[in-house]
């Protein structure tokens, strides 16, 4: 039988570049801000954030090369 997934969000975390930024919010959102102060959130869920993970990943070794 296959474990259960919990995510679990303690606190909150922000990172910016410039005017550019990237929080994880306590309500366990993912929100993504741009120079010109437009944003996207994403919400992180128990089946969604394997997908976010795996996402962020790629982008990260992408940007290795």
């Amino acid at each position: 039988m296959a474990k259960k997934k919990e995510v679990k969000i303690a606190g909150s975390a922000s990172a910016s570049m410039g005017d550019r930024s990237i929080s994880i919010s306590e309500d366990g959102s993912l929100v993504v801000t741009n120079e010109y102060g437009n944003s996207a959130s994403y919400e992180i869920g128990v089946h969604s954030f394997d997908a976010l993970w795996s996402q962020l990943w790629q982008f990260v070794k992408d940007g290795q090369h």
